[in-house]
């Protein structure tokens, strides 16, 4: 038979399943059984904003830290996601998932031994979605020092909950769907708040206009299937002290650092002397590195233990593996400490699931001082139709630090291609963004410290 009649067999195929399922789908959702109601229950119309309110508490743990004792950044948004979505599910009493995260900034580290309070309310409901938002504060054991971390926002879907199908058939024509989710009714004047300031933010997230960085995803997946025009020299054989000597001579130090070197920062939150670390082994050995060089990948197999009831990947788990593999390609810019200060906001095109293989792609896009941004691109890959597709992508922010967390002056990113040039150049743009929205977020917390004092 010829290819094009081939063809035109399956066009005409697949069109006729698309509609039987567009057809029939409407009557399946209504006749399969809900968990809910079939227990008992009874669906309502509306519920009252403290009805999701839930407060989770934490202690740090060596295994959750880096080497100077601070908690991974992935960590507490892997908390962050879970608090968010136990509050969200409570409130539509349907499985839920993660939709999109906003700008995260954290104003304070937190160390091991340190107990962590994650408190999440949903603050607005619409037609299938929630906005959920969530505040993190710690507190020291020792001294009972309290200080908040940061705070979080985000949307989460509501899915029609129904029993696991057991045949193909079932499972295509039980797809899980958005369903409807109770009307949100906030009482007292902070929940009123939250629930204006919801809607201003939902509309701010319709109106942003997304970026494509199609073209550098492209490169990245090029760099990891070796395709990279300057590939990384293959590592020596470093010889053991125990069978040979090595004499090491003591760099000079005079020459290690060149006045002026370095892009200087543009933007000054406080008005305070900037001070660096003046440590001989944090001086960095380089000026300047090509962003090609700092490109770092991280393959991840979807355990079940990293899914919800759904067999949906939990999303504070895909932010923990971003966070890591931003963290690698921080590393290979600057050799330092590394602290996460904040992560951009976050939009789950599309989910993982369990027996995906996750890779997640990394890029220093932009370093200033003594912090760089990195860019970390997401994609899922079903090893039994062989499907890749685009997850999500994002922008965290990481800085340098010594011993003693004094920041460090990191050699600078040099762009080569023209993706790379855009994607250097825009960097300045969302720095300002960030700044603005960090001190905003400092503001509010001062201001609700004092007005609390005040009562």
């Amino acid at each position: 038979m010829p290819s094009f009649i081939n063809s035109a067999y399956e066009q005409i195929r697949s069109l006729w399943i698309r509609t039987i399922l567009f057809i029939t789908h409407p009557i399946f959702q209504r006749l399969l059984p809900d968990p809910y109601t079939k227990a008992g229950n009874v669906r309502v119309d509306t519920k009252p904003a403290h009805a999701s309110r839930i407060t989770m508490t934490e202690i740090i743990s060596p295994d959750q830290c880096d080497l100077k004792g601070f908690a991974y950044a992935g960590t507490i948004l892997s908390w962050i996601d879970i608090a968010a979505g136990i509050a969200a599910k409570r409130h539509a009493v349907s499985p839920s998932v993660t939709r999109s995260v906003d700008d995260v900034a954290f104003l304070h580290p937190v160390k091991v031994g340190d107990i962590v309070s994650i408190q999440a309310s949903v603050n607005k409901s619409w037609k299938t979605s929630m906005e959920v938002g969530v505040k993190v504060e710690a507190e020291s054991p020792i001294t009972n020092e309290r200080f908040f971390v940061a705070h979080a926002y985000l949307t989460f879907v509501a899915l029609s909950p129904r029993p696991t199908a057991k045949t193909h058939v079932g499972r295509v024509l039980s797809e899980y769907q958005p369903i409807r989710v109770p009307e949100l009714i906030p009482t007292s004047s902070m929940e009123i708040n939250r629930f204006e300031m919801a809607e201003k933010r939902r509309q701010a997230r319709f109106g942003q206009k997304k970026v494509d960085y199609q073209e550098l995803r492209n490169r990245m997946r090029e760099w990891s299937q070796g395709l990279r025009t300057m590939a990384d020299e293959i590592a020596p054989i470093k010889e053991h002290p125990s069978y040979s000597v090595v004499e090491h001579a003591s760099p000079d130090m005079q020459n290690t650092q060149e006045e002026g070197s370095e892009e200087e920062d543009t933007i000054v939150v406080h008005k305070l002397e900037r001070r660096f670390s003046q440590d001989p082994r944090m001086v960095q050995q380089i000026k300047e590195k090509l962003m090609d060089a700092t490109f770092a990948e991280v393959v991840e197999l979807v355990m079940p233990q990293h899914a919800n009831t759904l067999s949906i990947t939990f999303g504070g788990q895909i932010m923990a593996w971003m966070e890591l593999c931003a963290r690698v390609s921080a590393n290979r810019l600057a050799k330092a400490y590394l602290l996460t200060a904040s992560i951009d906001s976050l939009n789950f095109i599309a989910s993982s699931g369990v027996g995906d293989v996750v890779t997640i792609r990394s890029v220093v896009s932009r370093s200033f001082n003594s912090s760089m941004e990195v860019y970390v691109s997401v994609e899922a890959e079903n090893l039994s139709t062989g499907e890749t597709k685009f997850t999500n992508d994002g922008f965290f922010t990481i800085t340098a630090v010594d011993q003693e967390n004094i920041p460090v002056v990191i050699p600078r990113i040099i762009p080569q291609t023209k993706a790379e040039v855009a994607l250097y150049e825009g960097g300045h743009d969302r720095r300002l963004k960030r700044l603005h929205q960090r001190q905003e977020l400092i503001t509010l917390v001062r201001n609700s410290s004092k007005a609390s004092t005040k009562s």
